[in-house]
């Protein structure tokens, strides 16, 4: 037998492999079954949809382009500065954060972190099946739920006892840091850490303590998630996604609609009031 017709049946053997060979390949390597007849076209589903979205949108801001008066602040005075300077709201965060620990910590090494998780969660999880499903397990949901709420309540009652713990016997001091910073302070001067520096001091303060906390309610987290969902390695990363995503939400909330004047903590209501 000639060997170009030889390769050449091989070839079409190949590619009109029986459906029950493809099924057992896509099983072999993980992949969810297809199914034909669930198969949904970009064009002209998916675009007809997203252009008559964008329509929508377009008309409802063309309507409150026409109703709605821009609040416009007056010209800006390079001789007053508004009180508080605040940063766009996607920085809102960032700028909540720079308020309870280190600037270095807080801009740079915060941020880089986050950004390096997020960019390392497809190398984490590498399983092809269940992959652009929202909640792909019955686990999903409550445990998205559960880590929402339970970082929430972590980050509002840390900003709660930042901004109010106050440090004995300094008139308007408070915070996490600086009352770390006096215990230390106190018991070296009461000869209980002899030879500790104010440099060793101040790094526990602004660096170690911030760090450990911010460490802590992640870990935290997937340790309940395991023991409570037995959660897999998926549901631990969608659980520590839902903890940034609920990081930010109430760092920004906190930092648009509860910072006045000084960037004191105040209700919404009082920070229109104040800037009058």
């Amino acid at each position: 037998m000639d060997k170009g017709m030889a390769h050449e049946r091989t070839a079409t053997r190949t590619v009109t492999a029986p459906r029950p060979v493809q099924a057992q390949a896509q099983a072999a390597a993980g992949r969810p079954k297809l199914n034909p007849d669930e198969k949904v076209l970009v064009w002209p589903y998916l675009v007809r949809i997203e252009f008559i979205a964008a329509l929508l949108f377009l008309l409802l801001l063309s309507l409150m382009a026409v109703f709605i008066d821009a609040p416009l602040a007056p010209l800006a005075n390079p001789d007053v500065t508004p009180n508080p300077a605040k940063a766009p709201w996607y920085f809102l965060g960032l700028q909540e954060l720079l308020l309870h620990m280190d600037k270095a910590l807080a801009g740079v090494i915060v941020p880089g972190a986050v950004l390096l998780g997020l960019a390392a969660l497809p190398y984490i999880d590498v399983r092809r099946k269940g992959t652009g499903i929202w909640f792909h397990s019955k686990r999903g949901v409550p445990i998205t739920l559960f880590s929402f709420f339970y970082t929430a309540a972590w980050n509002v009652s840390l900003i709660l006892i930042d901004e109010f713990l106050p440090v004995p016997g300094e008139a308007g001091a408070h915070g996490i840091g600086p009352i770390v910073k006096y215990w230390l302070s106190n018991a070296r001067d009461a000869g209980w850490l002899f030879g500790v520096s104010d440099r060793v001091i101040n790094a526990i303060a602004g660096w170690i303590v911030p760090t450990f906390i911010m460490l802590f309610i992640p870990a935290s987290l997937v340790l309940i998630l395991r023991r409570r969902w037995q959660a897999d390695t998926r549901e631990a990363a969608m659980g520590l996604f839902t903890f940034f995503v609920a990081s930010f939400l109430v760092l920004t909330i906190v930092g648009t609609a509860f910072r006045g004047p000084g960037m004191r903590l105040m209700w919404p209501w009082e920070v229109g009031a104040a800037n009058h």
